[in-house]
């Protein structure tokens, strides 16, 4: 071991220490390993981390050696808890034990995944709980944790232990830990009291309802304690039992509840206590005395009982109103402790109630309601009431009152108001008729013995607080008034009318006013000539002038009494008037249409209910005639050019002159004008924009009316001098000796101005051709230069510096006929297949004047296409030779004709051979094969279409490119046959032996070390591979694939019987072999230095 390790190891048994060298650990069968080195190896010391690095070797010459680190470690985890001083039955006791820092393994409380765990890669640590207090349970099998609720206080330990487990369930503990869990006891913890505390009582008449509710320390679910109560508690809920300790005799637990429920009342006078006492139950039934308490009742005498009066009509107390019809007056009060009452109810001396009252289920007073209801009396009779209450439980506790009720009138009872119309005008007087009914039952009439005296006034109604008096009050003998109210009493508009009436009543404490049930609306109308004024639109315009009069009346609400209205114009200042149309549907408003003139516009109003007529005030119309025209001049005009402008006006389409109009201009937009002629000259020296306004009007229109002129604009800018635009329009090129027509465009430098253009050609002589037109031809010097430029010059005259030019080179050319060929191209060089065939011009490409073409094609081939007449498509078929012909001629007597052949061949044979892919070199079964086949030849634009396989003639069931099958011991034929889109049928076999399967052969060896038995597997395959060991241990199998396996020594002496099956890649077993024995080599001592 190297001297720098820390920690000492134990190999094969032998202790190796940092520093040694050269220790011995016993013999080794290499042979029988299969060359391999298999040692046992543990720790020295438990508990010690560190790294050992070990050379190994053996001693024999030149033999190899093996350099090893080796690591050892412990669990490092930490036991927590929730926490470690825990209340007796309600807190609940939490542990867990997880890792920290430097751990090296996962914790688990699975025994099967501890075992499964690769302890040297991936180690997992068995966490089991010992000791453990029984009222803690493991929470999951997955997780190290225990919790529980602790029913016994005291101090309990708790621990765990760690251990690593092989797979063959062999346990080896590598860590543990300790622990202290305290339980304090609970004491007096929990406390109660009554859910509707009260200290409170009335003696004897109080019923007592007493419900506990917990006040103090956690949570219990708490029943009555009784023999037969059987409530425990368990991890999930903490349940109390309490228990009634003093009791006054008067006080019981409700039986027929399993809470804690007193019922009762109390007898006795002074202070009365109640005691109890509450336990735990555990989930065995014992009980924790958990605490005790009390509470007391101050019982007093109960009050006696108070009786008051709620009614609907008080006088003053004692007396009250009621109708006397009868009917519900009020109700009688009665107030004192909650206790069960006896009450009684006399009227006019007789008894109408005597009943007794239950108390209420909780509260120390009680209130108690009892309906007063009259019968009919005589009118402002008086009747008496007693009303007697007492205790039931202490009958000489009561309590009497009297009172009386003064019969008066119905409250239907009301003044009634009657007017021969509610529409009037209001130049008219207004009768008004009031009388005393019952506004149910009108019909009756009027009876002063049942509805009394009254006096009566009329109102008029703002709203339901506010009135205002029309007429002192008048006394309604026989129960009927008569009122006339006179003209002008009321304004035009609507008016709510009512009565207002009072009783005369005997008795001075009542008194009463009453309204007609509803007010009457009245409509109240002009009676006199309607006023109004007139309002209109466009009074002054161009003839003829269309506006709109409308009447404007003075008060809005005479629009109801508003009759005809009549509308009259005038032509001559109101001497004469004639009567026009209003609108339709709309009489208050006028469209009419005015020649030119002056006119005058009235309306004359008619009331509709008395005849009163109203006219209005004239409104004077003036309709002129204005001018139509427009403004014509330049949008753009050159610097120090002349811009003229003329206004070109008509009226009724004749031409308008200076002597019919006045005509002002303007040049700053129309904030200014100059008075001036039809035309107009503007000229800048400086570049400028600006708009130019010209308005004119008739001679005889108002100069003061903005209507009566005609204005027109005209946008003008002053911009720099530049020349015109040139184009050139010509053809291209020119035939020798032809000619050609040239025209020479010339455009304005601005838009919408007012010059004179003038342009002229120059010829590549130097000739010059004024105009735009030009028909030049070439000569031969032209020809033989093949381009020329012809020149066109423009300027604007009066302008210096506007001179322009434009160049057009023009190519010259002479028709020469041209050769031709025919280029053949094809889709596929095999049939069938498609040939373009093109007409082709050789050399440089000349436009031929008016050809035609004509085309002989093979009679074995099928046109497609010949929309081109310099081209044709055709479809061939068969392979073979197809000739092609075309000739072509022109308008001038050229002709030419040009032939080609086209060559077709037959498609090549298709060609498959078949590629196998077998699952393993020995052909040995079974075989998984797989076929892959390999086409060639066919026609290139031919497909395949289906594509099977064939297994010693029968379909396999695959199609596509491959194809997978197993074959079993034996020879068999595989073949793959192919279709295609041409029609083409082919295929290939090919010759498959499988060879049978040979089983493998092993031989089992066993090795005995002091700590337990090591067995080798060696099996070999001749025609495969060996991919499983299946081993037996004392019969049993062993859930191992490997080629060794060890027994531990620590849980058994003898030694195990082992067998052992080889399994090969073909699923076949070895015969089974037992494993033979051999000793472990005796220890070697160390050597001596």
């Amino acid at each position: 071991m190297h001297k720098d390790s820390n920690v000492s190891v134990v190999i094969a048994g032998v202790r190796v220490n940092p520093g040694d060298v050269g220790v011995p650990i016993g013999s080794y069968d290499f042979t029988t390993a299969s060359g391999k080195l298999s040692l046992p190896m543990m720790a020295a010391e438990d508990g010690r981390e560190g790294q050992a690095r070990l050379w190994i070797t053996s001693v024999a010459p030149n033999s190899p050696g093996v350099d090893l680190r080796v690591n050892t470690w412990v669990p490092h985890v930490a036991m927590k808890a929730e926490s470690w001083s825990v209340r007796q039955a309600f807190d609940m006791a939490k542990l867990k034990v997880e890792a920290i820092i430097g751990n090296r393994c996962e914790l688990t409380s699975s025994r099967s995944t501890a075992r499964s765990s690769d302890v040297l890669t991936a180690p997992k640590c068995l966490v089991e709980w010992d000791p453990l207090p029984t009222d803690l349970k493991p929470v999951t099998a997955m997780t190290p944790m225990a919790e529980g609720r602790m029913w016994v206080h005291g101090a309990y330990d708790v621990g765990y232990k760690i251990s690593l487990v092989d797979p063959n369930d062999v346990q080896v503990r590598v860590a543990s830990g300790t622990a202290t869990l305290t339980v304090t006891p609970i004491g007096n913890l929990l406390a109660y009291e009554p859910q509707r505390s009260s200290d409170r009582a009335y003696r004897l008449v109080q019923p007592l309802e007493v419900m506990m509710k917990q006040s103090d320390g956690p949570a219990c679910d708490t029943y009555w304690s009784y023999e037969e109560a059987e409530y425990r508690s368990s991890d999930a809920v903490v349940r109390c039992a309490l228990t009634w300790t003093a009791l006054p005799n008067t006080l019981s637990q409700d039986q027929y509840w399993v809470r804690p429920y007193l019922k009762g009342s109390l007898e006795q006078a002074g202070t009365q206590e109640v005691r109890w006492k509450v336990d735990v139950v555990t989930p065995l039934g014992s009980k924790i005395p958990a605490g005790e308490g009390a509470f007391t009742y101050n019982v007093i005498e109960p009050p006696v009982p108070a009786i008051t009066e709620d009614m609907l009509t008080v006088l003053k107390d004692g007396l009250y109103a009621v109708s006397r019809d009868g009917g519900y007056a009020g109700n009688s009060v009665i107030k004192g402790a909650n206790a069960v009452y006896r009450i009684s109810v006399e009227r006019g001396g007789e008894v109408i109630e005597d009943g007794e009252f239950d108390a209420s289920p909780w509260g120390e007073t009680r209130e108690i309601q009892r309906r007063l209801n009259a019968v009919e009396a005589e009118l402002w009779s008086r009747t008496p009431w007693t009303v007697r209450a007492r205790y039931s439980q202490m009958p000489n506790n009561k309590s009497e009152r009297t009172f009386e009720l003064l019969a008066v009138p119905n409250a239907n009872i009301k003044p009634v108001v009657t007017v021969p119309t509610t529409f009037m005008l209001d130049t008219q007087d207004l009768p008004v008729a009031v009388g005393i009914r019952d506004v149910y039952k009108q019909e009756a009439g009027y009876n002063a013995a049942t509805m009394g005296e009254w006096e009566v006034r009329l109102v008029k109604y703002i709203d339901y607080r506010t009135t205002e008096p029309l007429t002192e009050f008048v006394s309604a003998d026989n129960g009927d008034v008569s009122f006339t109210l006179p003209e002008g009493t009321f304004d035009t508009g609507y008016v709510r009318l009512t009565a207002e009436a009072r009783v005369k009543s005997p008795v001075p404490e009542y008194s009463r006013t009453e309204f007609a049930i509803r007010p009457l609306n009245l409509t109240v109308v002009k009676g006199g000539a309607i006023g109004a004024g007139l309002t209109a639109r466009r009074i002054t315009g161009e003839a003829p002038l269309t506006s709109i009069f409308s009447l404007a009346l003075d008060h809005r609400l005479d629009a109801t009494a508003l009759g005809a209205v009549t509308w009259q114009v005038s032509a001559d200042g109101g001497a004469t008037w004639s009567v026009v149309p209003p609108m339709r549907n709309n009489k208050m408003r006028l469209s009419y249409t005015f020649p030119k003139g002056e006119y005058d516009v009235r309306a004359v109003l008619q009331n509709k209910f008395s005849g009163a007529e109203h006219t209005t005030d004239p409104i004077h119309v003036i309709a002129y005639d204005v001018p139509q025209g427009k403004l014509d001049g330049p949008e753009h005009v050159f610097l120090g050019g002349n811009g003229h402008y003329k206004l070109l006006l008509t009226h009724k389409g004749e031409p308008v002159t200076d002597e019919q109009v006045s005509v002002e201009w303007s040049l700053d937009a129309g904030k200014s004008f100059t008075p001036g002629k039809l035309e107009f000259n503007v000229t800048r020296e400086a570049p400028e924009r600006m708009v130019l306004v010209a308005r004119a009007r008739m001679l005889d229109a108002p100069p003061d009316d903005p209507f009566a002129w005609r204005e027109l604009r005209r946008r003008v800018n002053f911009v720099p001098v530049r020349p015109p635009m040139i184009r050139i329009v010509g053809p291209a090129r020119v035939e020798y000796p032809q000619t050609g027509t040239f025209r020479g465009v010339m455009g304005l430098p601005y838009r919408n101005m007012d010059v004179e253009l003038r342009g002229w050609w120059t010829l590549p002589d130097g000739t010059r051709v004024d105009g735009p037109m030009l028909t030049w031809g070439p000569t031969s010097e032209n020809l033989a230069a093949d381009t020329v430029t012809l020149t066109y010059h423009a300027e604007i005259v009066g302008f210096d510096g506007t001179l322009g030019s434009e160049d057009k080179r023009v190519r010259v050319w002479e028709y020469v006929w041209p050769e031709f060929s025919l280029e053949p191209t094809r889709s596929s060089q095999y049939a069938p297949a498609d040939v373009t065939v093109r007409l082709r011009q050789i050399g440089r490409p000349m436009q031929l004047d008016n050809p035609t073409y004509n085309w002989s094609l093979p009679p074995a081939a099928t046109l497609l296409e010949d929309a081109n007449q310099t081209m044709r498509v055709v479809r061939t078929e068969t392979p073979g030779a197809y000739p092609f012909s075309a000739s072509v001629s022109d308008a001038r007597g050229h002709s030419s004709t040009v032939n080609t052949t086209v060559n077709m061949l037959a498609a090549p044979n298709y060609n498959m051979t078949l590629a196998v892919s077998p699952s393993n070199p020995y052909y040995r079964a079974p075989l998984d094969l797989t076929v892959k086949p390999s086409i060639t030849g066919g026609h290139p634009s031919d497909r395949i279409t289906s594509l099977a396989y064939y297994l010693n003639g029968a379909p396999t069931g695959t199609t596509g490119s491959y194809s997978k099958m197993t074959l079993g011991e034996g020879t068999h034929t595989v073949e793959a046959r192919a279709k295609t889109l041409m029609g083409w049928s082919f295929g290939a076999s090919q010759t498959v032996t499988v060879a049978a399967n040979t089983p493998p052969r092993c031989t089992a060896t066993l090795r005995e070390w002091t700590s337990g038995w090591i067995y080798y597997a060696d099996c070999r395959d001749d025609d495969g591979r060996v991919v499983g060991y299946r081993w037996t241990l004392d019969g049993e199998p062993v859930a191992f694939n490997s080629n060794r396996i060890s027994v531990s020594k620590l849980s058994r002496s003898d030694t195990p019987v082992v067998t052992l099956r080889g399994v090969d890649d073909s699923g076949a077993e070895s015969p089974e072999v037992t494993a033979g024995t051999e000793a472990e080599p005796a220890e070697v001592p160390p050597a001596t230095p």
